[in-house]
């Protein structure tokens, strides 16, 4: 099966069929079913255009650090996807992608090393990369949740992983809540966004007091899998110093030779 399959649709046809499809890490799990990528495994986004070089050029967008958010909104084909409702593995996945297709696969960079500081190029395969997933280590629901069972307690919680808009009003919701009065910090109110049920029961107010009271090593395997529980793209990656050969470990860094390599 090819990585990019071509799709004459609605607004794919309006786009003279300008689109290719790119596989989702979550294949669609981590989603609630009513979210338009519920189950769905790829997702249908357009090949760049002048447009999207517009947007990756726009100084506005570049100085209020939203440039990237302004460039998936432009190349996803489904006006019913917004970025911010997609998981950020799942973003990960459209951003190699749409690089690849618009330019292949090599991206080359700089990078500044770790023991001499020296800078050297060296040059990442992005296809290698975007198939290497860390698979989700928690059995997850039909309805996108996933279940874990705590150490310490022993109770089995449900939970699910925030969208990047929900996660982003956490921090508004707690100072709303602080100029009422009420007192909360990040910990509490994340928790008791993403607990759906515990041993079955979805009561708000036992779930609220269980977070309130959790053992703080339960709170530490919990954490740890909410981070495990999506699929996701391992973007970390060693290069050799070419000044005194150190291997450097880093992640993927986004320079200009992303989208706008030399040719």
């Amino acid at each position: 099966m090819k990585q990019f399959e071509m799709d004459d649709s609605s607004r794919a046809h309006d786009l003279n069929g300008m689109t290719h499809y790119v596989a989702l890490p979550t294949r669609g799990e981590h989603y609630s079913k009513d979210h338009p990528l519920f189950g769905q495994e790829t997702i249908e986004i357009k090949m760049l255009t002048t447009k999207e070089e517009d947007i990756l050029t726009n100084v506005s967008y570049i100085e209020n650090e939203i440039v990237l958010d302004k460039f998936l909104e432009s190349i996803i084909v489904n006006r019913d996807i917004k970025y911010n409702i997609i998981h950020d593995a799942d973003q990960m996945a459209i951003l190699l992608a749409s690089r690849i297709e618009a330019y292949g696969e090599d991206y080359p960079i700089v990078l500044g090393c770790q023991k001499c500081n020296e800078e050297y190029e060296c040059e990442i395969n992005l296809t290698d990369m975007l198939k290497n997933e860390i698979k989700g280590q928690l059995e997850t629901t039909t309805h996108g949740t996933s279940i874990l069972e705590l150490p310490k307690s022993q109770k089995t919680i449900e939970f699910r992983n925030l969208l990047p808009h929900e996660a982003s009003s956490i921090e508004k919701s707690i100072e709303r809540m602080k100029k009422n009065g009420i007192n909360t910090n990040f910990v509490n109110e994340f928790y008791q966004r993403v607990i759906q049920s515990i041993d079955g029961g979805s009561d708000g107010e036992v779930i609220a007091e269980f977070v309130k009271h959790m053992p703080i090593r339960d709170s530490r395997v919990f954490k740890k899998a909410y981070e495990n529980a999506i699929t996701k793209i391992d973007t970390s990656f060693q290069s050799v110093c070419t000044a005194c050969g150190h291997k450097n470990k880093g992640g993927l860094p986004i320079q200009a030779s992303f989208f706008f390599p030399e040719f």
